[in-house]
């Protein structure tokens, strides 16, 4: 039975499979989440963005509070569009449950532990209470679970977009990736990339934040309790895989870029023909392949860590 406190949550996220190590360890948390959320009596909707094995895709629609959102393959499918195209079945579940005041919540289904009454409770408060969107923040013990390299990147990144952005006190844990949005809140999300102007990859989760904020909504940070699955930390198996993070430095480059600082703009157009030449040598895979790809990762990171 479900918890009155969460009776007007619908969670949406996405779904993409691999066949890997890395996308089976990640498929495993998945359900968890969906379990968590049944337990709880919480409606997901879920966008298939492609890959899964008949079998999983079987085994979510099995899910009674689960409803699957497909991927239109006459379609341009961007990662920002697909989550777009989730929360419009949220929106539009609310509203067939008459749900006057709907709370939203975009996660990854990673994070199975944020799917959990003494996560989810405090952040509807916070939507019932009056804001437009809540950015769950990470604790210490959470920070501490990751990767020196990872911890370094997303603080670095958040520091930057409080200073040089926002140009605040305030700071936001932007990087963390959940958001929590009441139906205002939610608008700015369905709205944003209209022109197709914009990337549409990890800024769509960020950019429209700072743009409410801008605009005078009420967008409030609530500190949890939470904690990574053991794969997702330093000591797991993802981490180990990871090596050189060329695509944390490609998503960073990207969201600042996207927000509007200009020192990312210059660097990311540097960059952008390095990240490309990798996924050249990955894809053609030449004899040399490996001293190639040691080269070209070695002058990205060198060029990235001169930035500020």
């Amino acid at each position: 039975m479900i918890q009155e406190e969460l009776k007007n949550l619908i969670v949406y996220t996405g779904v993409f499979y691999q066949d890997n190590e890395t996308y089976r360890t990640r498929s495993q948390i998945w359900f968890k989440t969906f379990d968590n959320a049944k337990k709880l009596g919480i409606k997901v909707v879920v966008r298939n963005d492609g890959g899964l094995p008949l079998e999983m895709l079987e085994r979510i629609k099995a899910y009674d509070n689960i409803t699957i959102v497909e991927k239109d393959p006459l379609k341009k499918n961007t990662l920002g569009g697909g989550r777009r195209e989730a929360l419009q079945k949220a929106i539009d579940i609310a509203k067939e449950d008459g749900i006057s005041n709907p709370v939203f919540l975009w996660t990854e289904p990673e994070k199975d532990d944020l799917i959990t009454e003494k996560n989810l409770i405090p952040l509807v408060a916070e939507i019932n209470a009056g804001a437009n969107m809540v950015i769950p923040e990470r604790g210490e013990n959470a920070w501490n679970e990751l990767s020196k390299q990872q911890r370094w990147l997303e603080q670095r990144a958040e520091k930057r977009v409080q200073e040089k952005i926002m140009k605040s006190s305030e700071r936001l844990d932007l990087w963390f990736g959940p958001k929590v949005l009441d139906l205002v809140g939610a608008d700015y999300f369905l709205q944003y990339n209209s022109n197709n102007d914009r990337i549409d990859l990890w800024d769509s989760l960020m950019v429209p934040v700072l743009e409410a904020k801008k605009d005078g909504l009420k967008v409030t940070s609530v500190p949890l309790d939470f904690s990574y699955d053991e794969s997702q930390t330093a000591k797991g198996a993802e981490a180990k895989q990871e090596g050189i993070p060329t695509k944390r430095i490609e998503q960073y480059a990207q969201i600042l870029k996207e927000l509007g600082d200009l020192k990312w703009v210059d660097f990311f157009e540097d960059s952008k023909r390095e990240l490309d030449k990798i996924k050249e040598i990955h894809r053609e895979k030449p004899e040399n392949k490996e001293q190639l790809l040691r080269e070209k990762k070695k002058s990205l990171i060198k060029n990235f860590f001169r930035m500020k």
